[in-house]
């Protein structure tokens, strides 16, 4: 039975690498200049509506922090032509959900419905959009849930980490404006604000449609046509973020009563969907198998050893890991990045890696949500949604060597962040 199944899986891989989820019926329009990426799919019923609002935090000043986040948020709450009861039970009774996400590089609006109910679930969408209630009791009850979950972040460790490694990351860099906000500018909007911002937003320039679904291109261009036929183009221009590049190692100790530390390290990396993005993207799989290996298999120094490689436009990548032993443990972990510098992996570690990427590439794409994300970042990251589809040929292109390069190219100056109380603690052993 085991030998058939493996059989199987080799079976399925075979047929999976001369395919590609992006291939096919991936078209787009630009009705009054508003760009809408439509892929059918007509495999499901199920059909995936996303606006996407270019720009994220780079739109917005220090005192705009978490503008956007809930101006979605509150929108969603009730419309003029779905007061909030209403709208509630239309959504259940259609099993409609429409939910919204802030980002540091854009933020989107998005709904997953039934084909049958899609002309009613669309309408509630485009109301969203365009005729936002905007009340009062909605706005505090949005900025209370948004404001207890910044205070939550402080008490969770890895939370916290995280936050705290934007911070030090992107000192002085547009990501150093907070998507959510703070306590402050939060309490500072008032329903005018969020009034204000949305209309401001809506310009063609300014957002992007992605559909993923089973309807069609006839249906979708007429829809699109009714709901933002009239909107204004304005003058949007996509605006370019620096590269971070630090000069040197450091590292920042918060100091707590924990059982543990809770330690990351990051480095400059390529954006996503560029050629050194793609060998990235390996050689980060490749790092975290080994640090794995090494750091919890072989000598059960933390049950949670990692790599990271962010999705931003400004990129970094991350070796992580919380542990008891802070020095000892990072320099395991270092010498897998010297190891990965400094020594060619095979051709056949490789070969294995890129066949398991490519299974786990297939299931990260299977649902329609995921593909509409995949085709709005490579198109608000300026690439061009048609180069998703060339994923898996870059992929399949990368050598030992281009893995090297990649490695010695971007894995230096590590920026640190350390939260925990260790006994003692070698700067030095950080200092990479």
């Amino acid at each position: 039975m085991k030998a058939i199944n493996k059989t199987f899986v080799v079976f399925v891989l075979v047929l999976l690498a001369g395919t590609n989820v992006f291939s096919q019926d991936v078209q787009s329009f630009d009705p009054n200049g508003l760009k809408v990426i439509f892929k059918q799919n007509t495999a499901n019923d199920i059909l995936s509506v996303n606006m996407y609002f270019k720009g994220g935090v780079v739109n917005l000043n220090e005192d705009q922090a978490g503008l956007e986040a809930l101006t979605l948020l509150v929108a969603q709450k009730a419309t003029k032509n779905y007061p909030k009861d209403k709208l509630n039970a239309t959504l259940e009774r259609m099993n409609t959900q429409i939910n919204s996400n802030a980002s540091l590089d854009y933020s989107r609006l998005s709904m997953i419905c039934v084909k049958q109910n899609f002309d009613a679930s669309w309408n509630i969408f485009v109301d969203m959009l365009l005729n936002p209630s905007f009340s009062e009791e909605d706005l505090n009850l949005e900025r209370d849930r948004l404001i207890s979950s910044i205070k939550q972040v402080n008490d969770n460790p890895d939370a916290y980490l995280r936050k705290v490694v934007i911070n030090e990351f992107y000192v002085d860099h547009p990501y150093s404006v907070p998507v959510n906000g703070t306590e402050e500018t939060l309490n500072s909007f008032t329903t005018h604000d969020l009034k204000d911002f949305m209309s401001g937003r809506l310009q063609t320039s300014e957002i992007l449609l992605v559909v993923v679904g089973n309807t069609t291109m006839a249906d979708l261009q007429q829809k699109v046509k009714d709901a933002f036929g009239n909107l204004p183009v304005g003058s949007y221009t996509k605006i370019s973020i620096q590269e971070v590049n630090h000069a040197e190692p450091s590292i920042k100790i918060i100091h707590r009563e924990l059982p543990t530390n809770y330690i990351q390290g990051s480095y400059s990396a390529p954006q996503r969907g560029t050629t050194d993005g793609y060998t990235m993207l390996i050689a980060n799989s490749i790092l975290r198998d080994r640090v794995w290996e090494e750091v919890r298999t072989k000598r059960s120094l933390s049950y949670a050893p990692s790599t990271r490689y962010v999705n931003n436009f400004s990129n970094y990548g991350a070796i992580y890991v919380t542990a008891v032993d802070p020095d000892t443990t990072i320099k395991v972990m270092i010498n897998e990045l010297e190891r990965l510098k400094n020594e060619l992996i095979s051709d056949k570690e490789l070969s294995n890696k890129i066949r398991q990427f490519i299974t786990f590439y297939y299931m990260g794409n299977e649902t329609n949500q995921a593909q509409a994300n995949a085709l709005a970042f490579y198109e608000l990251a300026g690439i061009g949604y048609n180069e998703v589809s060339e994923f898996l040929t870059h992929v399949n292109k990368v050598t030992p060597k281009d893995i090297q390069d990649v490695a010695q190219k971007y894995i230096k100056n590590l920026q640190f962040v350390l939260i925990g109380n260790p006994e003692s603690l070698e700067i030095a052993s950080f200092m990479y």
